[in-house]
């Protein structure tokens, strides 16, 4: 409800008038100070592997972790800056997909991989309820939103059919490097940063933090998947391994999981040959035995991959300088 009467209605007006100043002499009189953070807490990943139209499970399908430190520097009652350096784990498995409706060709794709990122980042800090004069005289419950930027080196790698994790990057699985293919991905990315926090004071030097972070990255081969298949003849320049590596569909155990593939094989084969008799072999259906074929989309290219953190955090307010008097 407005104000009615004219001396209300100056003191309201001198009141809109002088925020800005109030705000300015909260900046003014704030005491910029630096915190310590450590961190950790799980990671996901989402891509072609872990699909965007199922946040949920793509979230919890293949959690994984991170750790990592922090330095904040506070400059006003609002704003704040943070550098980062972070160590995410994060992997992808299609065998997730057994029994999920539209989902059957990826669990016949039959593809994983695990990517350890080692992560530099800077972003920005706004705190929605504004920081006191002092550090030490701040709210038991604060929140905050953050953006900015990482970069980070990745190599992503995924388990032979003997069972030794081999790294991807080397085998140019999708021909990258061949005439008439893609370029060789590089080992390095950055990436865009979103996410929000609250902080709880535990007393004068520390609080407990929890943190979450979407991680939107300028890459697609965090999986190391992103066209279509090459042709085998081609990929034999890399070696056989980088054959069998870039087509895994055939292959009756999942390495990653060491589980049976043939029930869901099965249940693909079915989906695309009803005429197919489900007592025989799966695998050797005209629709496996063509599955992989050169040109045939093994990702997709229409979102970048991204990953998502939730971390906890323990803070440390580092004590500020003490200085003389000026006289």
């Amino acid at each position: 409800m407005l104000p009615r009467t004219k001396n209300s209605i100056c003191k309201y007006i001198l009141l809109l008038l002088l925020l800005p100043n109030i705000s300015w002499a909260q900046n003014k009189f704030f005491v910029p100070h630096n915190t310590l953070t450590f961190g950790i807490g799980t990671s996901s990943y989402y891509g072609d592997l872990s699909s965007y139209s199922r946040p949920v499970q793509s979230t919890l399908d293949e959690i994984r972790w991170n750790v990592g430190g922090y330095y904040t520097h506070y400059f006003t009652s609002r704003w704040g800056a943070r550098v980062g350096l972070r160590y995410v784990r994060i992997a992808g498995n299609d065998f997730n997909m057994q029994g999920v409706d539209g989902k059957l060709d990826r669990f016949a794709r039959n593809l994983h991989f695990r990517n350890d990122l080692k992560e530099l980042s800077t972003v920005g800090i706004y705190n929605l309820n504004p920081s006191p004069r002092y550090y030490s005289k701040r709210q038991i419950f604060s929140t905050y939103l953050l953006g900015g930027l990482s970069i980070f080196l990745h190599d992503p790698m995924a388990k032979a059919p003997t069972g030794e994790w081999v790294k991807l990057r080397p085998l140019n699985t999708e021909g990258q490097g061949l005439p008439g293919y893609d370029s060789p991905y590089k080992a390095w990315a950055a990436a865009g940063v979103a996410g929000a926090g609250v902080r709880f004071r535990l007393n004068e030097q520390w609080d407990l933090g929890l943190e979450g972070l979407l991680q939107y990255t300028f890459t697609d081969y965090l999986d190391d998947i992103k066209g279509s298949y090459a042709n085998p003849n081609d990929l034999a320049v890399y070696g056989s391994l980088s054959v069998t590596m870039a087509n895994r569909s055939r292959e009756v155990v999942d390495a990653y999981t060491g589980k049976n593939r043939t029930g869901g094989v099965r249940e693909y084969v079915l989906d695309k040959q009803p005429n197919f008799d489900p007592a025989q072999d799966p695998f050797t259906s005209t629709t496996m035995q063509s599955y992989g074929r050169t040109g045939q989309l093994r990702g997709s290219s229409q979102l970048k991959d991204s990953y998502m953190t939730l971390s906890i955090h323990l803070i440390y307010h580092l004590p500020n300088a003490v200085r003389c008097p000026s006289y």
